[in-house]
């Protein structure tokens, strides 16, 4: 907000400025969503934002709950808002069986908000529901008896409180092992410096910058060797600086770096940077260990 006080201050930033911003936070793609949102509002419709939740959801990164949390709370439309907690106190209410990221339960829990909302002030309406959820039904220990839906609430009749909402099985995160490059070069009277790569548009660290890497698949029986340290920990003798182990929401990482001494013909857009003192958009599983791997690198 401090850089970019204004949508047009956004739109005509450079990309690497945002992402730099951005960097730790997650979620890469948000700040690629909001960065071309900005310029489609000051690029296509003069700066002027959008009134209304269609088209809010025309907007590049916009879905459904916030183009109606926008629309409704700022401009006054007349439109549900669904997040965790709505969909939470509505299956109770109606003790709805479906589950909620499945169309039926979708569409349940959506025409209960739709049926329950006060249209003469939606924006109130939408944060009183979201508020109830956060505060009063509560994920494990409902406050029944301080809800003001208690004597109406199915799901607390029919003691099904604890199984509602029903949601799908959630996949278990993929472990993969990630193979960083590092390629060397240093000129007469020059620094040493490493070949950075930018990451493409999309993908896990999408427009950052990090070393060349493959990531293939672990075996559950290599990443449970990785993690009773059955593998080497990082040596400063050792050919490979790692494990480095690092979370992403679908991604269980675990990451080594090794010096290549014939890198092949870079495949993506990129720099060469100074090791000691250069700096790159890093992603996190880079940034969290980068004196140590800088330290290795000049020992080596």
């Amino acid at each position: 907000m401090v850089a970019f006080p204004t949508v047009q201050d956004l739109a005509s930033a450079e990309t690497d400025q945002v992402m730099a911003l951005w960097k730790g936070l997650g979620y890469y793609s948000r700040a690629r969503n909001l960065h071309n949102a900005a310029r489609i509002i000051v690029g296509e419709h003069a700066g002027v934002m959008p009134k209304n939740a269609e088209e809010w959801s025309a907007l590049p990164g916009v879905g459904p709950y916030t183009a109606a949390a926008i629309s409704s709370i700022c401009y006054g439309e007349a439109v549900p808002v669904v997040d965790g907690n709505v969909q939470r106190v509505m299956s109770r209410l109606f003790d709805i069986e479906h589950a909620v990221d499945r169309k039926a339960g979708k569409q349940a829990v959506d025409e209960a908000c739709q049926m329950l909302l006060d249209v003469a002030d939606p924006g109130t309406s939408n944060q009183a529901w979201m508020e109830l959820g956060a505060l009063i039904c509560a994920p494990k220990s409902p406050l029944c008896a301080q809800c003001p839906l208690m004597d109406g609430c199915l799901a607390r009749e029919r003691k099904t409180m604890l199984q509602r909402p029903v949601k799908q099985p959630k996949k278990a995160a993929l472990a993969v092992e990630v193979s960083f490059s590092i390629a060397l070069r240093q000129e007469p009277n020059s620094p040493l410096q490493w070949w950075v790569e930018r990451r493409p548009e999309k993908g896990i660290w999408s427009q950052l910058e990090a070393f060349p890497c493959v990531m293939t698949p672990l075996s559950s029986e290599k990443e449970a060797a990785v993690n009773t340290g059955l593998f080497a920990e990082r040596d400063a003798n050792d050919a490979r600086f790692g494990p480095v182990k690092h979370i992403l929401t679908h991604r269980r990482m675990t990451a080594y770096f090794e010096v290549v001494q014939n890198p092949p013909t870079p495949k993506m857009p990129g720099r060469w940077v100074d090791v000691s003192s250069g700096d790159a958009n890093w992603p996190r599983l880079i940034d969290k260990v980068l004196p140590e791997l800088r330290a290795w690198i000049v020992k080596n």
